[in-house]
């Protein structure tokens, strides 16, 4: 039952992560600092699908649920069994690796034009490098 209970807090962080990178500029934009987390989470997201690697909290999901028993991945509360469709959609891995990658991509590519327009490299260049 613990293990059960670890799994489904897990798919919960998980949910949230994606959460995160999906509605992350909107926070960014009301608090800058939050970019420098979001745009991590970008380029690591984009580093897990061009090498075709799985998220850590997939690795974690499934050792609880083995640890739970066999075949538990599909079960448990109602609630969970669609937050696991919405995680993990049925589609061709393919199909959502190239999606994350032209999200990711979009997003990364949006950081660098608001860069670039605010001019944030030469604000951190002169912050850092005062005389």
């Amino acid at each position: 039952m613990l293990y059960r209970l670890l799994a489904d807090l897990v798919i919960l962080l998980h949910f949230a992560w994606i959460l995160f990178l999906v509605f992350g500029l909107v926070l960014a934009m009301k608090r800058p600092k939050i970019a420098v987390f979001h745009l991590a989470g970008l380029l690591f997201s984009l580093l897990l699908n061009l090498k075709g690697w799985y998220c850590p909290l997939t690795y974690l999901e499934n050792y609880l649920h083995a640890l739970h028993g066999p075949g538990s991945a599909y079960g448990g509360p109602f609630v969970m069994r669609y937050l696991y469709k919405l995680v993990y959609p049925d589609l061709p891995e393919s199909v959502i690796r190239a999606g994350e990658i032209v999200f990711a991509s979009l997003y990364v590519l949006g950081y660098g034009y608001l860069a670039k327009k605010y001019h944030v490299l030469e604000k951190a260049r002169s912050f850092w490098w005062r005389k």
